[in-house]
């Protein structure tokens, strides 16, 4: 009697055919919704105005709607600084958090502006990072 009820069970749970289209629109609803959601990169990136609140986890959106994940580099002084690529839809450049953000020509680690950002965000270690190894030799 079980095997009648769980025969029963299954064909009672099957779909319809009209609900076998409308299943797989569920999920992608989801991630459209989602990736609404996220700020556009064109706007976290904004040349001459300050990168602030942007959550590299979650990303933003580039031109297309794709989500897309901007690399954060952690700063010794706990601020993050992002190097952002065309590609994501917003303009080649940089950022630190809180600081304007920059536009450069080219590659943004060949960028001299860049450079000195990151030599800033690098030196800003805390003070129990302890002393570097060509400081201990000697």
């Amino acid at each position: 009697m079980g095997a009648v009820a769980l025969a029963a069970l299954a064909g009672c749970s099957s779909p319809a055919p009209a609900e076998e289209g409308a299943a797989p629109a569920k999920p992608e609803a989801t991630a459209a919704s989602q990736a609404a959601a996220l700020p556009v990169c064109g706007e976290v990136f904004v040349p001459d105005k300050p990168v602030n609140g942007f959550d590299e986890q979650t990303g933003c959106t580039g031109k297309d709607g794709t989500v897309q994940f901007i690399g954060a580099i952690e700063c010794g002084d706990g601020t993050k600084l992002w190097p952002v690529d065309a590609s994501t839809g917003a303009p080649t450049g940089y950022g630190r958090e809180g600081q304007a953000y920059r536009v450069v020509k080219g590659e943004v680690q060949a960028d001299n502006g860049y450079k000195q950002a990151y030599e800033d965000c690098m030196k800003e270690a805390p003070a129990s990072a302890g002393p570097a190894p060509s400081a201990a030799a000697g």
